[in-house]
């Protein structure tokens, strides 16, 4: 009982699916999944008011969810499953045969550690902790939402790669419920990335909701059917065209991949200015045998600009909501400022209110009369980047991060629309061709964790959209929106 915040946990189990897998089955996740293996789990929270006939105090209400819950993962039984490296044996005769790095899921054995299912009683009225939607669309729609800590409502459990070389034993998905006095509720799925992108967590908690709805009867009519989950990382891997045949990568994709406006900052590059100790642990669980590393010509990289990231520096966590009309003036500002050699050209809502919010910051960082390189990253989901593409059901995390880049001084005094065109330039680099050609580069990568796309700190921004995924729209109960939704993101310097 944490007496302090009124908080209990009444009980912490592991939920498996409902219905067995009836064989052991191991999976090898995707090339893009390997690369995420070491990015802060996916996760978010979805608080619900009190609604009627749904009390939370009630354990009846957490039984539905537990029991829905079981009945979600007989279609992620990997979820279940145990985490683990990849040893050669497991790469042996296929297109990819590396296995440094390479995560892979064993699930349907009696040893699994399953999900990990965390129920909490909050003394709290959810109402002293998160403004309504009415409350956030008027007199809150500049927020600080420093004080709302998601620890408190995401569970605890130490993840599967939480350190790379930390995983047997670990389960790779955990839960939380949340019953606050008022009867209202909290929801929330944490997982280890390589499992699950945000667009894939959607997919899941969606899918636990329609079945909570279905064993309380409040299905709403007309619903259409949802997908069935696709779990094929194969299916991904197919689009890097890799020849098991071959000798030696090919020159001209691999050329291709690397001019692409990623960044590849080397996690191992222990020489850099201001490594932190912290990192080396984590690096050295999926690096190759000493004697084989020292025979290896590792790929081109920079040193991550260590010393502009103050990781001790306080950090708070705003919210600003825009109305509909507010987003259309600066989708208009910036089509109206479009460069004189690009009018005409279209940019999106997302990329003109990105534009705005990354000038501001870099005014408010105060670097206009600076002329080091300041950039934002941008995350980039490529199911629909590649052909034929893979559909939203298609389970796993296959994003990347691009970027584009100015001067300190050019992106504090810039226009809405050269920002909004340079993003708009850059999402459109990644073609089909493209995307295949990185999957091609990065499955030569003697370790998938070794390169980073982005970083943090004072010259940077990194952004992940959750735009169009009807995130308030989950209802575990046939009742109504959603009062909060909050993604898992650290309090960190630089996270948009």
């Amino acid at each position: 009982m944490d007496l302090k915040m009124g908080r209990c946990i009444l009980s912490t189990k592991r939920i498996f699916p409902a219905t067995p897998p009836r064989s052991v089955t191991t999976t090898r996740l995707s090339i893009a999944d390997a690369t995420v293996a070491r990015f802060t789990p996916c996760g978010a929270i979805w608080f619900f008011d009190k609604t009627e006939g749904i009390d939370a105090n009630d354990l009846a209400a957490f039984n539905v969810l537990e029991s829905a819950l079981s009945e979600t993962l007989d279609e992620y039984p990997h979820y279940a499953g145990q985490l683990q490296w990849a040893t050669r044996e497991h790469v042996e005769g296929t297109n990819n045969p590396r296995c440094v790095g390479r995560p892979i899921v064993t699930y349907g054995s009696s040893s699994d550690p399953g999900l990990e299912l965390v129920v909490v009683e909050d003394e709290r009225e959810l109402c002293t902790l998160v403004p309504s939607l009415a409350e956030r669309a008027t007199s809150k729609r500049l927020w600080n939402a420093s004080a709302l800590s998601q620890s408190e409502f995401l569970p605890g459990t130490t993840l599967a790669f939480s350190s790379l070389g930390e995983f047997m034993g670990l389960p790779g998905a955990s839960a939380q419920l949340t019953a606050f006095k008022c009867g209202g509720f909290a929801v929330s799925l944490k997982l280890t990335h390589c499992l699950s992108d945000a667009t894939c967590l959607m997919e899941f908690i969606k899918c636990w909701a329609d079945r909570s709805r279905r064993v309380t009867n409040t299905t709403t009519l007309g619903a259409s059917a949802r997908p069935k989950a696709l779990f094929d990382p194969a299916l991904l891997d197919a689009h890097a065209n890799l020849d098991p045949k071959a000798s030696v990568p090919d020159a001209e994709r691999v050329r291709r991949a690397r001019s692409l406006p990623m960044h590849r900052f080397d996690w191992w590059a222990t020489g850099a200015p201001g490594y932190p100790s912290w990192a080396t642990a984590s690096s050295d669980a999926t690096k190759p045998p000493p004697e084989e590393l020292s025979q290896t010509e590792l790929s081109p990289s920079m040193d991550p600009p260590w010393p502009t990231w103050d990781l001790g520096a306080a950090v708070e966590h705003m919210q600003i909501r825009f109305s509909k009309s507010e987003v259309e003036k600066i989708k208009n500002a910036a089509m109206s400022t479009l460069p004189s050699d690009f009018q005409g050209e279209r940019v999106s809502r997302q990329d003109a209110l990105l534009a705005h919010l990354w000038i501001l910051v870099n005014r408010a960082r105060q670097l206009e009369n600076v002329q080091d390189q300041v950039y934002m990253n941008i995350s980039l989901g490529i199911r629909s980047r590649v052909s034929p593409p893979l559909p939203d059901s298609f389970v796993g995390s296959p994003l990347l991060l691009g970027h584009i880049n100015k001067t300190e001084s050019d992106a504090a005094t810039a226009t809405v629309g050269a920002v909004a065109l340079a993003i708009r330039r850059m999402l459109s680099q990644f073609t089909s061709q493209a995307v295949s050609d990185y999957l091609y580069e990065a499955a030569q990568e003697v370790s998938p964790q070794r390169l980073w796309q982005a970083f943090l700190g004072s010259r940077h921004v990194i952004v992940t959209s959750w735009a169009r995924s009807q995130a308030y729209e989950v209802d575990f109960f046939g009742t109504r929106l959603a009062r909060y939704v909050q993604t898992h993101m650290p309090h960190m310097d630089g996270i948009l």
